[in-house]
C-alpha cells in the first residue's frame, strides 16, 4: 500500500522535542480517533486499541518526541544561547536555520559561531562546543529579543518536508515519527481487517532523554503479552560507512529491520521471520548484542511481555534532515498486521524462554 504522505508530513512537521510533545500528540489523537477513543496519561503517552483479546494482546510502541534545543539565555545584544534536548550532534548546527517555538508562534533563527577566519589555524575544522554557539534572530538588544522569545522555549531545526525521489522522503524528526506513523497505520489496518489479536498503538514521550514514557507504560499495558517496539536504525548504504563497524548491513528499501539478540524474544523473532516469508514481506536482520537505546530496554525490563524490536532504516539520524523510504514504513505496517493474524488465539506461554 502506498504511504499516506499527508499524514507522515503532518507528523514530522509538528514541532515536539522531548517535554514539548503536545503538537504531535494532537496529530496522533486525531488520527487514532478514527479507530477508537484514544487515551492519554498525565505524562502525555497516548494509546488506542483495535479488536478484542483472543489470545495475547499486542502493543506496538513508538516514541513521539524528537531531538531539539532549548533557550537558556538571551544576551545584551539579543543573541539567543541554548542547550540540547536529546542527542544533538553539535557539528551539524552552525549555519543551519532553526525555529524557536515561542508563545507568539515560531521565531526563525540561524545558528552562529565565531567565523573561521577569526579562529586560530590549529583549531579550524573542529566542532564548536554548544556553549560556543548561539542563535541569531535579528534582534539588536536583549529587550527586543525577549519580546519574541523566552528562556525555556523549545527549538527545532527549520521545518521542511522534501520528496527526494519517488517514495524517498527527507525531513526532520523521522526518528521516530516514522515509527509513530507505523503504529497508527497498523492499528487502522487491524481495525479494518476485523480479525487478529487485539492491537494497541502506544505513542510514548521522553524517549530521547530519559525513556520516562516507556517507564510509565510498563505499568499501563496489562492486556499486552506481546510488545513490538518500532524505532529508527542507522542505514549503512551510504558512502564511507564500514558495514562491519556499523554492526551490520541496513539498507533503505530493504524493509523493516528485525533485531535478533538482546532486543527481541527469540521465539517471537522466529515467528516474525516465518510470517514475513509467507507474506512475501521483505525484511532485514541486525544483531543486537547489548542495550537497544530505545523504549524496548525499559519495556523488556518489566518482564511482563515478549518483546520484538523492529527498526525502520534511516539515513542521517539526528541531523537537520533524515531520509526514509515510504515502502519500508508500509512494509513494517504489513508485517505487524500479519503478526496479529498469526497470534490470534495463540497461547502467549509459547514465548516463554
Amino acid at each position: 500500500m502506498a504511504i499516506d504522505v499527508a499524514f507522515f508530513r503532518a507528523l514530522t512537521q509538528a514541532p515536539s522535542p522531548t517535554g514539548f510533545e503536545g503538537p504531535v500528540m494532537r496529530v496522533v489523537r486525531d488520527r487514532l480517533a478514527r479507530v477508537s477513543e484514544p487515551q492519554s496519561d498525565a505524562l502525555g503517552n497516548t494509546w488506542a486499541r483495535a479488536g478484542d483479546c483472543d489470545g495475547p494482546g499486542v502493543a506496538v510502541v513508538a516514541h513521539a518526541d524528537q531531538i531539539g534545543l532549548i533557550v537558556t539565555y538571551i544576551d545584551d545584544q539579543g543573541f539567543v544561547w541554548f542547550d540540547h534536548i536529546g542527542g544533538i550532534d553539535r557539528q551539524v548546527l552552525p549555519g543551519h536555520a532553526v525555529a524557536i517555538h515561542a508563545a507568539g508562534g515560531p521565531v526563525d533563527g540561524v545558528v552562529g559561531r565565531k567565523p573561521t577566519h577569526f579562529i586560530p589555524k590549529e583549531d579550524r575544522g573542529k566542532a564548536p562546543e554548544l556553549h560556543e554557539q548561539y542563535i541569531d534572530i535579528g534582534a539588536r538588544t536583549r529587550a527586543e529579543a525577549q519580546g519574541r522569545v523566552a528562556v525555556g522555549d523549545p527549538i527545532t531545526f527549520a521545518q521542511r518536508f522534501l520528496e527526494l525521489a519517488d517514495g524517498v522522503y527527507a525531513t526532520l524528526a523521522c526518528d521516530d515519527r516514522a515509527g509513530v506513523y507505523v503504529a497508527c497505520r497498523a492499528v487502522e489496518e487491524r481495525a479494518a481487517a476485523r480479525r487478529g489479536a487485539a492491537l494497541t498503538a502506544v505513542v510514548t514521550v521522553h524517549e530521547e532523554t530519559t525513556f520516562m514514557g516507556a517507564k510509565a507504560q510498563t505499568r499501563r499495558l496489562p492486556d499486552a503479552s506481546i510488545i513490538i517496539v518500532v524505532d529508527g536504525d542507522f542505514a549503512s548504504d551510504q558512502p564511507d560507512v564500514d558495514v562491519k563497524k556499523a554492526g551490520g548491513e541496513v539498507k533503505l528499501g530493504g524493509g523493516p529491520v528485525l533485531a535478533r539478540g538482546t532486543g527481541s524474544n527469540e521465539k517471537l523473532f522466529r515467528l516474525a521471520v516465518d510470517v514475513a516469508g509467507r507474506e512475501k514481506i521483505g525484511f532485514q536482520v541486525k544483531a543486537a548484542g547489548g542495550a537497544m537505546s530505545t523504549d524496548a530496554d525499559e519495556l523488556m525490563a518489566a518482564a511482563a511481555a515478549a518483546t520484538l524490536s523492529i527498526s525502520i532504516p534511516m539515513r542521517y539520524m539526528h541531523a537537520p534532515f533524515e531520509v526514509v523510504r515510504g515502502d519500508d514504513m508500509e512494509a513494517t505496517v504489513a508485517l505487524i498486521v500479519a503478526l496479529t493474524r498469526e497470534l490470534e488465539g495463540m497461547d502467549a506461554d509459547r514465548f516463554l524462554a
